[in-house]
């Protein structure tokens, strides 16, 4: 069950796409292939919108924060902007502190329309979001085909990421929806639960750029055993830059049959699974909130929400080891991330 609505928003048009479907409702925007609003029930079975949202759909415009989007042609920073395919070199746009491409840029597909479609049946709820970027128009390489399917059935939420391209190029396409299983952002996330199944990370430089893999064993980055998440903040963690978690998380085992994130929330009794094909989770305690008004007229504070970002690990392809992020010419891109609500 869905509806579509044409929303004007300042001299542009967004398509809002409401999907129903058993113990979940999912809101989508055809700008940045956005989920908008996300409600599922409590212990108490009230349905309650679980991701952070504007206010506003103005506020999507200029959407500092990523807030929900899509994100591609990369995913996080890429040290000095710069990267090689082959023996051919690539500066793209220097977005974040005047030196590292961030979320691929000016070109990000947060600030993208996508064409949709809607497939539509009693047990899911289909929406396949599709754009096509031209080479012609980007410093990345490359006429790109690029679709997300979001599947809304049974109290879960499956994004699939597929791609193709007619020349080698940079791909990590992911999801920044930001989380908060107390409902309406009812509280912050600190008091909330969280399992990680990952016993190493990836370090950040001084522009906050991964650059070497350190061990999480006993650093606030430990979350193999369930605790809640202020457990792992420390007196001094807003003396840091990061003020918060803003790191990426290597998996132990890439697998999609595998729980990688568990995330509960006592009050409510809400819990969130998170499962992926992708090697690496970002994860993001929303710790510089750019105080745009949201949605219930909650004050927009640092915390409100967490951030799974599935995806490559970011600025592998300047990293011995890691996940390069080339695709190839005329291969197959596909990855998926399964988003998977209960009740405790």
């Amino acid at each position: 069950m869905y509806s579509v609505e044409k929303v004007a928003v300042n001299d542009k048009e967004f398509t809002v796409i409401e999907v129903s479907q058993t113990k979940i409702k999912v809101s989508f925007l055809d700008y940045g292939a956005t989920i908008y609003k996300l409600f599922v029930p409590d212990k108490n079975n009230i349905m309650e919108n679980v991701v952070v949202t504007y206010k506003s759909l103005t506020s999507y415009l200029q959407n500092e924060m990523y807030l929900n989007a899509i994100i591609g042609p990369t995913s996080g920073r890429i040290k000095n902007a710069t990267f090689k395919i082959d023996n051919t070199e690539y500066t793209v746009d220097k977005n974040f502190l005047n030196s590292e491409n961030l979320h691929g840029g000016n070109e990000s597909f947060a600030f993208k329309f996508f064409d949709y479609e809607i497939i539509d049946s009693d047990q899911e709820t289909k929406v396949l979001f599709t754009l096509f970027k031209k080479a012609e128009n980007s410093l990345y390489p490359g006429n790109q085909t690029i679709k997300i399917i979001y599947t809304v059935k049974g109290g879960s939420l499956l994004i699939e990421f597929k791609a193709t391209t007619d020349q080698d190029t940079l791909l990590n396409l992911t999801s920044h929806a930001y989380f908060n299983l107390s409902g309406n952002l009812k509280t912050n996330i600190l008091e909330h639960y969280l399992y990680v199944a990952s016993s190493t990370y990836l370090q950040l430089d001084e522009t906050f750029v991964p650059y070497k893999i350190c061990n999480n064993k006993n650093t606030r980055f430990d979350f193999l055993k369930n605790k809640k998440i202020k457990d792992n903040f420390f007196e001094g963690i807003y003396d840091l830059k990061t003020k918060g978690i803003d790191e990426p998380f290597l998996l132990d085992k890439t697998s999609f049959n595998i729980c990688q994130v568990e995330y509960y929330d006592p009050k409510s009794k809400r819990i969130l699974k998170v499962y992926t094909t992708y090697p690496s989770i970002v994860i993001y305690t929303h710790n510089y909130p750019d105080h745009k008004g949201l949605i219930n007229d909650v004050k927009h504070e640092k915390h409100l929400g967490i951030c799974f970002e599935a995806q490559l690990e970011p600025n592998g392809i300047n990293l011995e080891g890691l996940n390069d992020g080339i695709l190839r010419k005329n291969k197959p891109y596909y990855h998926k991330t399964l988003y998977q609500f209960s009740v405790k």
